[in-house]
């Protein structure tokens, strides 16, 4: 079977998976679970700072995703089981093609950034440029005919939340830094310039490729006691089933 030929954001709207007293619920319940979060730093700064419950592929190392895997997993099965249900089903209602958990991997978990008012808005404070690849660090038992990124926004700062993203980038600003402030000054214009606006709403899921050049959109100034959080997950999919997994 070839890949579908969809475009990146698999149907283009968002899809309505909660109700934003579901997503305060959410919410709540996370905070109720912070011993289990993970600290993480893409960048050696505080700003750049964030935290996330559950093993991410592209964060863990072969050695201790399984580690993380294995402690986080029980945790978001037993306070978030109903809700990785509800994206399956979201997933499969989209795409046409059912979805399941993953047996072997870690499952779909969250992202939580703290507001800073530090970070201004713009690219260099909004992560890396990148494509979702974390299919690479995996072996599956099938081969993959496409490839899937989630993301459930379940609380939104005042300035908003949403993805850049990027198409046709020239090969030239794809070689060297991923970070915005290592890169040239060339490359840095070019990604600003061009750069295409996605914005999330809490409880919609936006589905994507994963595949298209992107970047966790920093758009306004975020007040220290502001949180974004988003449930997060990839999927693959093959013999006619998406595999979700982090």
């Amino acid at each position: 079977m070839s890949a579908p030929d969809w475009d990146i954001f698999h149907g283009g709207a968002p899809i309505e998976v909660l109700d934003a007293e579901s997503c305060t619920d959410i919410v709540s319940c996370l905070m109720s679970v912070a011993e289990c979060w993970q600290e993480r730093r893409v960048l050696d700064d505080q700003i750049h700072m964030f935290h996330t419950l559950g093993a991410a592929s592209y964060l863990d190392t072969v050695e201790t995703y399984p580690r993380v895997a294995a402690a986080a997993n029980p945790v978001l099965r037993e306070h978030f089981g109903d809700l990785l249900e509800r994206v399956c089903a979201a997933v499969g209602d989209r795409t046409g093609y059912p979805a399941r958990l993953s047996d072997q991997l870690g499952l779909p978990g969250f992202h939580i950034y703290k507001g800073d008012h530090r970070a201004p808005p713009g690219l260099m404070f909004g992560g890396t440029i990148h494509m979702d690849r974390p299919h690479d660090n995996h072996s599956f038992p099938f081969e993959i005919e496409a490839t899937l990124s989630i993301t459930l926004p379940v609380c939104i700062p005042a300035c908003g939340a949403g993805m850049y993203h990027w198409s046709d980038v020239p090969e030239a600003m794809l070689t060297g830094p991923k970070a915005p402030h290592a890169m040239t000054p060339e490359q840095r214009a070019w990604f600003d310039t061009h750069k295409r606006y996605v914005s999330y709403t809490a409880g919609a899921m936006v589905l994507h490729d994963g595949l298209t050049v992107h970047q966790v959109a920093n758009p306004g100034r975020t007040e220290d006691h502001e949180h974004r959080i988003s449930l997060q997950g990839h999927g693959v999919l093959g013999d006619g089933v998406w595999q979700l997994f982090f």
